[in-house]
């Protein structure tokens, strides 16, 4: 679900569509609470209480989708949240693992990016940096 090329990672989907699911209930549960019970203490305790599962659920989904890695032509192209990079294959020196997180460093020994460990297809992105000589700590 939502691959980015043939060597990528992608959202799982259990996840994605609970979460999906949590944002669009906890959103018109909100709505129907403060519409239908305004006035009635409880009703509003439980509107904010849902508002805050809502607000919650939308940072979560969105950083679903923003954080994936992918090789297309030969360069590893990554982002998570605000922060893309775009490595070529050859450049990369080294991938060490941490805390289930890949840090990308250069023949130099200079930091390029991170991956995600956790991501579906994971497997398969370590697999073509092996295929191209890159070594791993």
């Amino acid at each position: 679900m939502f691959r980015h090329g043939d060597v990528s990672t992608e959202v799982d989907k259990k996840p994605f569509w609970f979460t999906l699911i949590a944002f669009v209930g906890s959103t018109a549960a909100t709505v129907l609470l403060f519409v239908l019970g305004w006035g009635q203490a409880l009703a509003i305790f439980a509107g904010i209480l849902l508002a805050i599962v809502a607000v919650g659920s939308l940072v979560i989904l969105f950083a679903m989708l923003t954080d994936y890695a992918y090789i297309d032509q030969g360069i590893l192209r990554t982002r998570y949240l605000f922060k893309k990079t775009a490595v070529p294959l050859a450049e990369i020196g080294k991938v060490t693992c941490r805390e289930k997180v890949y840090y990308i460093y250069n023949r130099r020994g200079d930091l390029l990016g991170t991956v995600n460990g956790l991501l579906s297809g994971i497997d398969s992105i370590l697999g073509e940096l092996e295929n191209n000589g890159v070594h791993f700590e």
